[in-house]
């Protein structure tokens, strides 16, 4: 299905694919429509099929993304055109992404259009920006919840004036704010039989967004119209660093800030053809403390402050040169620094700096009403450097690499058909090529990451009108041979760590997403299956086949079961939902050893339409409670029998009990 971008008037920019099931599969989800309320960009994106979100802590917590089975440093984020990762930051915390009301994420799993940006290994999360829209709209969401949680989301859309040449304006704004403090069972005391619950400390959050956007037309010589948009944003957030279960850190904080700005002009050259020029710049603070004391026992600095500045532009030329070919080309280059500041009882990392430039092309051709055929490729070169190089090393690398993929979709109407094949790659990052002093030694040598995938799938729908009856199933299955992968691998007896390319690793799955709406009741279930194997391993219990020495293990982190359900009920101006999330069989080592046990945790909800109404004015209030049984610890296999620990996504990091939160959306238009 081709699935444009979407315009105002005549701009002509609906002339390629922007990732539909031709040119890669892509799962979506909306703040406002989301069946669950939304309490951060981690919970707007885990339900997806093919998302698996780790969350150090509850909501607000460090979170990041795996796409089919990659790690967090293997998926690109975008908010709109503009990267938000990169390689001082590969593995992007998404906590610190802004929501508004009607935020919409669109996860491309593994194949995205190469226009976008730099390719990535695992696949690419993109935060839309808002649409300006025809109809002036404004929302506030605001939310009251468990551990002191207090959230606000607020957002206005208009056009300033009368007809099509109206400049469009969007503003909008949130801020949150939790204390965190959890409590979980002490995973010391359980192993000593003595179980007792401990208080998750030092795990407040603070956080404010502005996010600001202007796009108005201009007129050419012969009539037509052009387009300028321009977006910023502003963020600032602190938050507690708490450490591990085992081993908690109660005075380290994290401040941060982003301060990011983006212009875009589209140029109608012909009918059919638009001229694009992009540019956008981003900076990013972090800012470390801890007590000196705390900091000597955690081997970590007592104060740091470092600096992410990125510039970026590309040139852009969208057409359709046949009714049934859309062709897009595109230029692009970027420039990232990496500048550390003041490091206090730590040796201060190495700065480094990166330049990027890329070609890139989607092409679509549609030969027949039932196929679509894309192809999309990137040739990338890089050119890192380092300010203070490695004893031995040289203080600039320069790596090249080709991607990219093909794919087709074949489109009966209510059944659909894709599959693609291709190529994808990843640069190493800073801290992997030049380390940073302290835990993480450099290796300036690494080969960038790269990975073969295919994958094939359909969906199909179905609609009755006689039993108001709407159903949709999407069913894909991929494969994945990834080749030098990075990982950091312990070297020496100071705990320090060495970035490594290891060799060889398979992942292969399942995902299975459907939807069932009927009048009065809707149900939604979201699964992915995931098989993996580490190559670089030799695990003798994982062992199947006799005489056999000993087995790949599979990738740590990576569930073999990650299932959504969520069932919902309406009656009159009331819908009640009950949802159900299960991970299952997790290993938390590299060999394979460690089992996370399963967890499924329940939630329900309640959401009222309100009786009152001011003009345009709808006013929705929602009661939801998590984690509804409580459940915080689970049995591990210990050496010696069962071990008591409470439950996490990633190993010896809890996640909260039960937990209630009441909102109220007031939306107007």
């Amino acid at each position: 299905m081709i699935v444009a971008r979407p315009a105002l008037a005549d701009v002509a920019e609906d002339v390629t694919v922007r990732g539909g099931h031709a040119g890669g599969f892509v799962s979506s989800g909306t703040e406002r429509d989301a069946p669950r309320e939304i309490t951060d960009a981690a919970s707007l994106v885990s339900p997806l099929p093919g998302v698996h979100v780790r969350r150090l802590g509850g909501d607000d917590a460090l979170s990041t993304i795996s796409i089919r089975g990659s790690s967090s440093s293997q998926v690109a984020v975008y908010l709109g055109f503009v990267p938000l990762s990169g390689g001082a930051d590969p593995s992007l915390d998404l906590a610190t992404l802004p929501l508004w009301p009607g935020a919409e994420a669109r996860v491309h799993r593994s194949f995205a259009p190469a226009t976008l940006g730099p390719g990535s290994l695992g696949g690419t999360l993109v935060l839309r920006a808002p649409p300006p829209v025809s109809k002036p709209r404004t929302e506030v969401w605001s939310a009251v919840g468990s551990f002191g949680a207090l959230r606000l989301r607020a957002g206005d859309s208009r056009a300033l004036g009368d007809g099509e040449d109206a400049a469009h304006v969007t503003t909008a704004v949130s801020a949150n704010r939790s204390d965190g403090n959890f409590t979980y069972v002490d995973p010391v005391a359980a192993a000593a039989g003595n179980e007792r619950e401990r208080t998750r400390e030092n795990s407040r959050v603070a956080a404010a967004n502005a996010l600001g956007e202007v796009s108005f037309p201009f007129r050419i010589g012969d009539g037509r119209r052009g387009r300028v948009t321009i977006l910023t944003l502003l963020q600032s957030r602190r938050q507690g660093v708490p450490g591990t279960a085992k081993s908690p850190t109660l005075t380290e904080t994290l401040s941060s800030s982003r301060m990011l700005s983006s212009i875009e002009v589209a140029v109608p050259v012909q009918s059919a053809s638009t001229l694009f020029v992009r540019a956008w710049g981003r900076r990013d603070r972090l800012a470390l403390r801890s007590r000196e004391d705390e900091a000597t026992l955690t081997l970590s600095p007592t104060r740091t402050n470092d600096t992410i500045v990125a510039v970026g532009g590309s040139l852009a030329l969208r057409t359709r040169p046949a009714k049934s070919v859309s062709v897009e080309v595109r230029a692009d280059g970027q420039g990232e620094r990496y500048t550390p500041g003041t490091w206090e009882n730590a040796t201060s990392p190495s700065g480094a700096t990166r330049a990027q430039t890329g070609l890139a092309a989607d092409v679509d051709v549609r030969p027949t009403s039932f196929l679509v055929l894309a192809a999309s490729g990137r040739a990338d070169v890089w050119h890192d450097v380092s300010t203070s190089p490695l004893a031995g090393a040289p203080p600039t690398e320069d790596t090249g690499r080709a991607t990219g993929h093909v794919g087709g979709e074949l489109d009966f109407g209510a059944v659909t058909f894709a599959s693609h094949i291709g190529h994808l790659a990843r640069a190493p990052g800073f801290v992997e090529r030049y380390g940073n002093r302290g835990i993480f030694l450099g290796s300036p040598g690494l080969r960038p990451e790269a990975a073969t995938t295919v994958d094939v799938g359909g969906r199909a729908s179905a609609k009755s009108a006689a039993l108001a009856l709407t159903a949709g199933l999407e069913l894909t299955a991929f494969s994945t041979w990834a080749k030098d992968l990075i990982v950091f691998v312990p070297q020496g007896a100071f705990g320090r760590a060495k970035a490594t390319n290891i060799g060889e690793a398979r992942l292969a799955g399942l995902e299975a997403s459907g939807k069932l709406v009927h009048r009065h009741a809707e149900a939604r279930v979201s699964y992915t299956y995931l098989a993996t194997a580490n190559d670089s391993e030799c695990d003798v219990s994982a062992a199947r086949v006799p005489g056999e020495a000993c087995a790949a293990p599979a990738l740590p982190g990576r569930p073999a079961h990650d299932l959504v359900i969520d069932l919902a009920a309406k009656a009159g101006p009331l819908r009640f939902r009950y949802g159900v999330d299960v991970v299952a069989d997790l290993r938390a080592d590299l060999t394979g050893t460690i089992t996370v046990p399963a967890r499924a945790l329940q939630s329900v909800g309640v959401r009222a339409i309100l009786p009152w109404k001011v003009a345009a004015e709808t006013t929705t209030f929602a009661l939801e409670v998590s984690n509804l049984a409580d459940v915080r610890a689970a049995s591990y296999a210990g050496v010696t029998g069962p071990v008591r620990e409470p439950i996490g996504d990633l190993y010896e990091y809890p996640l909260p009990g039960r937990a209630f939160m009441a909102t109220l959306r007031v939306a107007r238009e």
